[in-house]
């Protein structure tokens, strides 16, 4: 936690401590984040694989095609450290994997990508 700033410092804005907070936080690979390859470029996130019933309480569901089940992954990065936001149904790459792009959403700095991994 910061202490207060003095009359000397300079104020930091919600935003400029949000997006420091990602890096320092949720995207420090001595606490969250691990190194993944994301399209072909190695960058610190944090990778999830909700269960069937905590997608089913945030109410995402994947019901894949016929012949084919799937899973959801979750992909939370920094936008500095990856560029831009993926398209939805674009075919994306997780460590080599091909999945397809189901969301993508920017929040503050940090890209939430939703992935589907089909399996036959």
């Amino acid at each position: 936690m910061r202490p207060h700033p003095s009359a000397n410092d300079e104020m930091v804005s919600f935003k400029e401590q949000v997006a420091a907070d990602i890096k320092a936080i949720f995207l420090n690979a001595d606490e969250f984040a691990e190194e993944h390859d994301l399209n072909g470029k190695t960058c610190l996130c944090n990778v999830q694989s909700p269960t069937e019933q905590e997608m089913f309480q945030q109410g995402e569901t994947y019901d894949g095609y016929e012949a084919t089940h799937g899973g959801l992954i979750i992909v939370y990065v920094s936008r500095e450290d990856f560029g831009e936001l993926p398209s939805e149904g674009q075919t994306f790459t997780l460590d080599g994997e091909y999945c397809e792009v189901f969301q993508a959403s920017d929040e503050r700095g940090l890209l939430r990508i939703t992935l589907h991994r089909n399996h036959s």
